[in-house]
């Protein structure tokens, strides 16, 4: 009897521990950003209702096919597409996303885990990106950006709804166009900054020159009037002083004249009695080989 016993309890222990591991082994818990739906490992079979967070039994020994319950950010860096022009344009490129509770037996039907999905959403997405940016040219790239990326955002919102994809928000986080292009564009953009500042300095240079130029205008006159100044003050100059000789050379000749017909000389002996007077009153000796002057008296001269 006594064997008995000890056999039922046992075995009573040992069910006790096989249902304990078997509660165990079919229990499994759900975090608050997880979505999951069961799977029978051993039936492989998979459930039809998506599990929230908490503690879920299921059959021994199943698993969960977990999805996030948030949202995710997908990147796609340096992508190369060709714009409108057949321009190769790199883009940098994210977007936030999470499954569509509401399909989620769908898409593990169709993509077995929630990486096999990322790979179709990541594919999807680029062509997205292709799609978009063969709409844009290189110069619309620069100056219509905010218009690219809403092009961008609905088109990958088309993209995920296809795929049952919440799309929350797109970044378009950088455009490199070529390094070609880059400095044709930064030359432009110098031109245009020198072709303003000279439009801004034309005003002051203008100003300037013609500032300089009646300036040049008034000292040119100061100049031309000073000259002519010069001149009337020379020409009057010149003129009282041939007035002056005229009027002494007038007077001389009437002395001669008187002279001459007082002393009843001829030209020649006018220029001897001339030339005496001239060598009688210098100051310093006179040797000349002169002829005998004309002899005169000293009361026809002073009549």
């Amino acid at each position: 009897m006594g064997k008995i016993a000890v056999s039922g309890l046992v075995v009573a222990v040992g069910l006790g521990v096989v249902g304990l591991l078997l509660i165990i082994l079919s229990a499994k818990k759900l975090n608050s950003y997880e979505l999951g739906i069961k799977y029978d490992n051993i039936a492989k079979t998979l459930g039809n209702y998506v599990n929230r967070e908490g503690l879920h039994f299921g059959p021994p020994g199943f698993s969960f096919i977990i999805f996030p319950s948030v949202y995710k950010t997908m990147e796609f860096k340096d992508i190369s597409c060709l714009n409108k022009d057949g321009v190769v344009i790199d883009v940098d490129v994210s977007y936030q996303f999470k499954a569509n509770p509401l399909h989620m037996k769908f898409l593990v039907d169709q993509f077995q885990s929630f990486d096999g999905y990322k790979k179709v959403l990541f594919a999807s997405g680029k062509s997205a990106v292709h799609d978009s940016c063969a709409n844009f040219s290189t110069t619309e790239f620069q100056t219509d950006r905010g218009k690219f990326q809403e092009r961008l955002r609905e088109t990958m919102r088309n993209y995920c709804e296809y795929l049952h994809c919440e799309l929350n928000d797109l970044q378009v986080n950088s455009v490199q166009r070529p390094l070609q292009f880059e400095s044709a564009v930064k030359d432009k953009e110098a031109a245009k900054e020198n072709i303003r500042v000279a439009e801004n300095e034309r005003p002051r240079l203008l100003l300037q020159a013609e500032t300089e130029l009646e300036q040049a205008k008034k000292q040119a006159e100061i100049i031309f009037n000073n000259a002519q100044t010069q001149a009337k003050i020379i020409k009057m100059k010149a003129e009282t002083e041939a007035e002056s000789l005229r009027y002494q050379y007038e007077k001389d000749l009437e002395v001669y004249k008187k002279v001459k017909e007082s002393q009843g000389l001829d030209n020649e002996a006018l220029i001897s009695y001339m030339t005496i007077r001239a060598i009688s009153e210098s100051k310093n000796d006179i040797n000349l080989a002169l002829k005998s002057p004309a002899k005169t008296s000293y009361s026809s001269i002073t009549d």
